[in-house]
């Protein structure tokens, strides 16, 4: 069975960036082998959410915020093994709990658009991005 934490306490950091690694997130810090600077990033996080599945991070998401207006979400994946399961919807319900007054907002991979959507979740038709590199995402 799989369970959801809430928090940074027992992460086991090895485990959370192999999962990430399978699915190429945290703008690719996992495969560029980036550890510290991913988890200094996790640890000024809002609120970050772990899948577990025994003592092994099978998912994650994390909720940047100021609490009050506006909350972004990052991040959200689940290993490869582990996805149609509804792991990720875990996930996102979990860290949309207690937040749903903040205006959420997130960008998708193109393989997740449609599981975003059947969480109600919406194109914004005016959303911009600054990447610090090359992206697929970005439009000229």
């Amino acid at each position: 069975m799989i369970e959801y934490k809430t928090g940074f306490e027992g992460i086991d950091w090895n485990s959370l960036i192999d999962m990430y690694k399978e699915v190429d997130l945290v703008i690719g810090l996992a495969r560029a082998g980036k550890v510290e600077k991913i988890k200094k990033s996790f640890k000024n996080t809002y609120k970050i959410i772990t899948a577990w599945d025994d003592d092994q991070i099978v998912g994650a998401g994390r909720l940047l915020s100021d609490g009050e207006c506006y909350g972004w979400i990052h991040d959200v994946g689940v290993h490869p093994n582990y996805q149609k399961r509804g792991i990720g919807r875990g996930i996102m319900n979990e860290l949309m709990r207690g937040n749903e007054h903040l205006l959420i907002g997130l960008t998708s991979s193109f393989e997740a658009v449609e599981f975003y959507k059947k969480l109600d979740f919406k194109k914004h038709k005016t959303a911009m991005a600054k990447y610090p590199g090359e992206s697929t995402y970005l439009e000229d």
